[in-house]
């Protein structure tokens, strides 16, 4: 999606200034005006005399809308579009909107009498001033990026409006060694599912897709992404799962495996899992098992996915007794994350996600873990420019992690922080019930305190990262008030036993991730009394907090 949207008053040269952009970005070239009188098979002006102002707003909102199936584009606004509180909101959903702005004597200089402009036919400067005057704050809190064209060419304006959106433009960042079997690569951006086709094409040259993606995503973007195959000549099958980690089963693998080889997808073809962690689990693990093996892409949609479930090649379904207890290392072939999708994800999804990056700074050492904390105000306000980046970091920190040790035999284990009782807490409350952030965050906060404890950690980063997973949402009262009555599931027996039945657990002991500080980490295998020891002391401060 990721459209780049030119607003301003009328003179402002959007639609000039955005042919250049589009030249200079590689990208289509839009008029929403000229968009309006193709589907309305007539002139804006003879829209105005027919059916009045209103019409041609209702008409102009539905042109915009249209944009959502589109593959990105640089889209040059009417001036009045900002008018509309609906259109605002889907100027912001849709891409990156650059203010043009102008003064009301510059305007009316470069349109002269403005004779076919409805509102300002012959009206003057006084009639410009009062409605660029109307207009200006919604147009500047509209707006993510404000660039000057008073008495500048519009090469120049087009140069600054291609260097504020520049960091749109996607960024790749390998895995593994360059020219082996395992390597790959994250790609980071928006709008990259409308390249999804060609993209796929040219790494696995694959010519028979099976999609697996749930209802959920599917409703959100599923015919934009068979568009986006389909254009790439490839044969497309789709498959449809319940979204939740209930379909993280054996049954549903065994569903996907039959429908695949239905589909008569061969061992040149290509699995595609669109969709977050259970998608990309399942998909992968399908990939990985069906004809022995064939080529998965990972596409993640929400933003858990992006920094960590769809990086490493890690797949799995669930057993009875614990989370992700089978499965198969399957390194995709490509990995996109799509970031302009991240807008629809609800506020528990933002946490999942954000607590992921959080520990992923922590164990990158002091800098990054600073900027990090730098970064939380415009990191809550979902700051577009600011959550591409965090992605990327994450996911650069995951990469360098997962190219040093492919299979978790050594340096991989410290990506575990806050997964040791995250996911016995998740087994224990149930995983429709406790959402996978707020389960890490507290698993978090008792490896911190561990650490405290056993590795002679300084108590103030366990202070400081507690201070940093609440501010992004995984605070304890969030936890509480998530599991509510489930908390009395939570006895140190049955957390132990949780514990020990967990895939990160060896020879019966159970291993701790601890950091001594930023960057500086240990796995420590601690005997049953010490962790029984932990868990009370965890537990009497849940119960003078719940």
């Amino acid at each position: 999606m990721s459209h780049v949207f030119l607003t301003g008053f009328m003179g402002a040269g959007k639609s000039t200034v955005g042919r250049l952009v589009a030249a200079r970005l590689k990208r289509r070239f839009l008029d929403l005006d000229a968009m309006i009188e193709e589907r309305e098979g007539a002139l804006v002006s003879e829209i105005f005399r027919t059916h009045g102002e209103s019409g041609f707003r209702r008409a102009e909102h539905d042109a915009l809308r249209s944009l959502e199936r589109e593959p990105a584009a640089v889209v040059a606004t009417g001036g009045g579009v900002i008018l509309r509180e609906d259109n605002r909101a889907l100027l912001r959903g849709l891409g990156t909107v650059v203010y043009l702005s102008v003064t009301p004597e510059e305007a009316i200089a470069r349109v002269g009498d403005a004779a076919g402009r409805p509102l300002l036919a012959g009206a003057g400067v006084s009639a410009a001033r009062a409605i660029l005057d109307a207009r200006l704050g919604l147009y500047t809190s509209t707006a993510d990026h404000v660039i000057d064209t008073v008495g500048r060419p519009a090469e120049d304006v087009a140069d600054d409006v291609a260097a504020v959106v520049g960091s749109l433009t996607s960024a790749s960042i390998p895995v593994g060694e360059a020219g082996s079997p395992d390597a790959y690569s994250i790609v980071v951006g928006p709008g990259l599912i409308d390249e999804i086709g060609a993209r796929i094409r040219d790494v696995t040259g694959a010519r028979r897709i099976a999609l697996v993606t749930d209802e959920h995503v599917r409703d959100l973007v599923g015919d934009r992404v068979t568009a986006s195959i389909e254009r790439s000549g490839a044969t497309l099958s789709v498959h449809v799962i319940a979204p939740g980690e209930r379909s993280k089963s054996w049954e549903t693998a065994g569903v996907l495996l039959e429908e695949f080889a239905a589909a008569g997808l061969d061992r040149g073809g290509c699995v595609v899992a669109l969709g977050g962690g259970v998608v990309g689990d399942i998909a992968g693990f399908c990939a990985a098992t069906y004809m022995r093996g064939v080529q998965v892409v990972q596409v993640p949609t929400t933003l858990l996915a992006q920094v960590d479930s769809a990086i490493g090649g890690k797949t799995a379904v669930d057993l009875r007794a614990g989370k992700n207890l089978a499965g198969a290392f399957w390194p995709p072939r490509l990995v996109l994350a799509d970031t302009a999708l991240l807008d629809t994800l609800p506020a528990s999804e933002w946490t999942n996600g954000l607590v992921e990056a959080a520990k992923a700074a922590v164990l990158a050492g002091d800098a990054a873990f600073e900027l990090f904390e730098s970064r939380t105000e415009r990191i809550m306000a979902r700051d577009a420019a600011t959550i591409r980046q965090t992605v990327h970091d994450a996911a650069s920190f995951k990469a360098a992690v997962v190219s040093a040790d492919l299979r978790e035999s050594d340096t991989r284990e410290c990506l575990n922080l806050g997964h040791t009782l995250g996911h016995a807490l998740e087994m224990l409350a149930g995983y429709d019930r406790l959402p996978h952030g707020l389960a890490v965050a507290e698993g978090m906060r008792f490896a911190m305190t561990l650490a405290v404890d056993v590795a002679d950690a300084p108590r103030s980063l366990a202070e400081r990262v507690d201070g940093l997973v609440a501010r992004i949402g995984g605070s304890r009262e969030a936890f509480l008030e998530q599991v509510g009555d489930a908390v009395e599931r939570f006895t140190p027996d049955a957390v132990l036993s949780a514990m020990k039945s967990d895939k990160k657990a060896r020879s019966g002991a159970v291993r701790f991730v601890l950091v001594e500080r930023p960057g500086s980490w240990r796995v420590v295998a601690l005997d049953d009394a010490t962790v029984l020891g932990a868990l009370q002391e965890w537990r009497s401060v849940i119960d003078r907090e719940a």
